[in-house]
């Protein structure tokens, strides 16, 4: 009900501050814009300034969390200023004046949307640019006609007359169809004209700002890029280590990754950082096939104890003979099980894991582990290892049984 009740205190706004300034100006005579009408609009505005005004105090009282809550006084002035019974007391279309400054509590609005759809964040400031813009112009049309009584014709003729001077002012495009011949013409022409620069930067300087925006991913590649041409400079590289540098930039771009996952967790607080750490990696921990039918709380406490990295082709993720401190689940790539002699003995995919067998019988490593392609390996270390498998035996026996099979091979 309260959404609905905004939605229509948000239409009522629009078109009062769209129909008021058509009944100054031009001196409209329609059933819409009479004094009933408008008064009606106004009965409406007082009962939302009455229920904002108490959702607000129930708000500072602690006993509601309302969607007025963090709305400053500012506000309640517009609501109060558009609520006051002028109308009520004259008959005088210029009473009328006041419903206008509703339109505000739009920006209120626009600025809830944007932070709840932040998914359409570009389009709606788009949008809600073009309609600030359209609003604006129309009041400008409506003053200009109002002060060039040299515009012949009805109404709509015009209004036409002069949006299209207030519009090609506005943008910059060409001057001199109407001629300021009075002071008053000629200041306002000059503050339109201010006005025009004015949105025409914005134009620019966002559009521009939106684009850079659009592709995250391509923006943080070429950077890093940047970044890389800036080092060679005065740091000389061998050709191939410049080249799988290049390369692991485009995998990244090309993959969508952008930025470090775990650098963008880090910004979170704990408790949106331990639901969104679960969500992410519950999806993929269920393709691996052990943890397919374990419980939800396993798979929660393996999740925050996952670390995410990526493997260039060639890199070694674990070499034989060294200690083994942690276990490996492949996300995504191909790994080959390489023999300390160099032969190649397995070959590793998507759900599979390895360096168990250091962690269950606390040797050095039995064979190194290479990757073919670039992989997503997340590792799980050895504490949280043993904390897992102990409240799960049945992981446990599981892993043990894939470990005394490898070892024994």
């Amino acid at each position: 009900m309260r959404k609905a009740w905004d939605a229509l205190v948000t239409v009522l706004s629009i078109a009062v501050a769209i129909a008021v300034p058509v009944r100054l100006a031009f001196s409209v005579d329609h059933p819409l814009l009479g004094m009933p009408g408008l008064r009606l609009v106004q009965l409406l505005f007082l009962l939302d300034l009455i229920l904002r005004f108490r959702a607000r105090s129930k708000v500072r009282a602690g006993s509601s969390h309302s969607a007025s809550a963090g709305e400053g006084s500012i506000w309640i002035v517009v609501d109060a200023m558009a609520a006051l019974p002028l109308l009520w007391f004259s008959a005088n279309a210029i009473t009328a004046l006041p419903l206008v400054c509703k339109v505000l509590r739009v920006a209120r609005s626009m600025h809830v949307w944007r932070v709840s759809l932040v998914q359409w964040g570009d389009s709606l400031k788009l949008a809600f640019f073009a309609f600030w813009l359209l609003i604006s112009a129309h009041w400008l049309a409506c003053i200009w006609s109002t002060i060039t009584p040299t515009y012949e014709g009805d109404g709509p003729t015009r209004y036409l007359q002069s949006i299209y001077w207030v519009i090609e002012t506005l943008t910059t495009i060409g001057y001199g169809e109407t001629t300021p011949v009075t002071n008053t013409q000629r200041i306002f022409a000059l503050g339109v004209m201010l006005c025009g620069v004015a949105v025409y930067g914005y134009v620019i300087g966002n559009v521009a700002s939106m684009l850079a925006k659009r592709d995250p991913a391509k923006a943080h590649y070429f950077e890093s890029l940047d970044q890389l041409n800036a080092f060679i400079k005065y740091r000389r590289l061998p050709p191939e280590i410049l080249r799988r540098i290049q390369d692991y930039y485009a995998h990244i771009w090309q993959e969508r990754l952008g930025f470090d996952e775990s650098h963008f967790l880090e910004t979170l607080p704990s408790g949106l950082r331990r639901e969104v750490e679960m969500h992410l990696k519950q999806q993929i921990l269920r393709r691996i096939p052990i943890f397919a039918a374990l419980p939800v709380d396993f798979i929660d406490a393996v999740a925050l104890s996952l670390k995410p990295d990526i493997y260039v082709p060639g890199e070694y993720i674990c070499r034989a003979g060294e200690e083994g401190d942690r276990m490996y689940f492949l996300i995504k790539g191909v790994l080959e099980v390489v023999k300390a002699d160099g032969q190649v003995i397995g070959t590793l995919r998507d759900g599979d894991f390895f360096g168990e067998i250091a962690l269950f019988k606390r040797q050095p490593r039995n064979a190194s582990v290479r990757a073919t392609e670039y992989s997503d390996v997340y590792a799980l270390d050895r504490a949280a290892f043993e904390i897992l498998l102990e409240r799960h035996p049945e992981v446990a026996a599981q892993v043990r049984a894939v470990a005394e099979r490898r070892s024994g091979g």
